[in-house]
């Protein structure tokens, strides 16, 4: 491993020094967060979570569904988040739109699952009626309601809703700023991966006994992966990780795969290691006739996916070498992460429980472009099972799992049973605050961008 006299935090490990200043490749400046300890209080405290529910997710855009779920008028999809819950119409003008789950008569749920109402959407307790444009279209035994009654707003509670590469996010929040601007510099780095024409091809759903911010902060840093998941190592350069924090939260972490990590405590000198042969051969490379050494391979990889696509006609010219091997993980805030290839995209979903602090949902979703004939298949360490069907014909709906029977994957089984660990740690009498590493400063961007939140005025 590379002394720690080389190790500079404020420059952490560009992955390309030489990236020119308009590049997307290029190194973020850095932002000093300071050393001070992050108290523990956040992670179990009730009091936290209910201001978090007003101070937070009612004022940040957050992740509903795909456009590919409702394709016609009248199809609508039930999104949860805590305690609220929302329905995400198409309307019959073709627009899509957001309301809360609830008649404004006397707050009975509308909808407990997605589906199809042509006609719009009727209260199954007293069969009020409402348009798909959140109208109230009737009210029974309208005659027996004093006018003023009548005079309330009986519409549905209608909410903010944006699409982007068709991901539907919604806000509570009206004088919200756009969604772009939660997005961020992701929205130009992700122009080359037409995420817009990718599609869901798993989707699993697990509920893990933390705080959803336990498993934000786990996802966010590659340190821990010496220590919990060593099998990546051969091929997962987890050390010299490029850094970049740019605003509203929005943070990414570059990481070459297909180089061995300084870790690997297996490495020999002048051998290329399973892992690595593995990975050659997932793009057409022999690796026993392979005559160049370990840092040899990646760009090997890359110059072979490139000639992999020539050949079936796919167009890469807007990919940089380093997105063709490379994990680009960005976090779009407060609670999505996307490992973004052009074979497809690994994201992470992170929500909170209903009323339990120490609980959080958490989604796992492979995306890809459609592949009727499996040409191409996604990095193996997306967890995608030999076989799965990647033809893009039928929607994936998301797969209830109890993490203790395993089933998310060799890497998220390994973290699920942790976070409880971290979970318990971190409400000990013992516990006097998180103390963050250089290689951790995207958690610390995270935090700050929460604690910004946090520490708004209400309105």
């Amino acid at each position: 491993m590379a002394s720690v006299l080389d190790y500079d935090y404020r420059k952490t490990w560009p992955v390309n020094p030489d990236a020119p200043e308009d590049s997307y490749e290029r190194k973020a400046p850095h932002i000093d967060y300071g050393t001070e300890r992050l108290s523990g209080e956040r992670y179990w405290s009730t009091e936290w979570m209910e201001r978090e529910r007003t101070q937070l997710w009612a004022k940040v855009w957050n992740w509903a569904g795909r456009v590919e779920q409702i394709p016609d008028a009248g199809d609508f999809i039930t999104f949860e988040l805590g305690r609220e819950s929302f329905l995400v119409v198409r309307g019959d003008d073709g627009v899509i739109r957001a309301f809360f789950n609830v008649c404004p008569h006397r707050g009975n749920r509308l909808a407990t699952d997605g589906g199809s109402v042509p006609n719009g959407f009727t209260c199954p307790f007293h069969r009020w009626r409402f348009n798909l444009d959140g109208s109230l279209a009737q009210v029974t035994d309208r005659e027996t309601f004093r006018p003023e009654s009548l005079c309330h707003d009986l519409d549905l509670g209608e909410v903010r809703c944006e699409v982007w590469e068709g991901f539907i996010f919604i806000n509570m929040d009206r004088d919200a700023k756009p969604l772009i601007e939660q997005i961020g510099p992701l929205a130009d780095h992700a122009k080359p991966y037409r995420l817009g024409e990718m599609r869901i091809m798993r989707w699993m759903r697990s509920v893990w006994e933390s705080n959803w911010k336990v498993g934000v902060d786990g996802f966010n840093e590659a340190y821990h992966v010496h220590a919990i998941h060593p099998e990546i190592l051969p091929v997962f350069n987890d050390y010299h990780s490029q850094i970049d924090c740019y605003p509203n939260g929005m943070s990414r972490m570059v990481t070459k795969f297909a180089y061995e990590s300084p870790r690997y405590p297996d490495a020999k000198p002048g051998t290329l290691n399973e892992g690595l042969r593995a990975t050659m051969r997932e793009v057409g490379i022999d690796p026993d006739t392979f005559e160049g050494s370990m840092e040899d391979v990646r760009p090997a990889v890359q110059q072979a996916k490139r000639a992999r696509a020539e050949r079936l006609g796919l167009d890469y010219s807007g990919f940089l070498d380093n997105q063709l091997t490379d994990d680009w993980n960005y976090t779009i805030f407060p609670n999505i992460q996307m490992g973004i290839h052009p074979e497809g995209v690994s994201m992470l979903y992170f929500r909170p429980h209903k009323s339990d602090p120490r609980k959080f949902v958490f989604d796992v979703i492979v995306m890809m472009h459609p592949q009727p004939d499996a040409a191409i298949q996604p990095p193996a360490y997306m967890g995608l099972p030999e076989g799965w069907d990647i033809s893009g014909q039928e929607l994936a709906e998301p797969i209830e799992i109890d993490w203790r029977d395993g089933g998310l994957g060799q890497v998220f089984d390994q973290d699920s049973g942790l976070f409880m660990l971290v979970q318990e740690g971190i409400e000990s009498l013992g516990y006097r605050g998180a103390i963050f590493s250089e290689q951790e400063q995207r958690i610390r961007h995270f935090h700050a961008e929460l604690d910004r939140y946090m520490n708004a005025p209400a309105r």
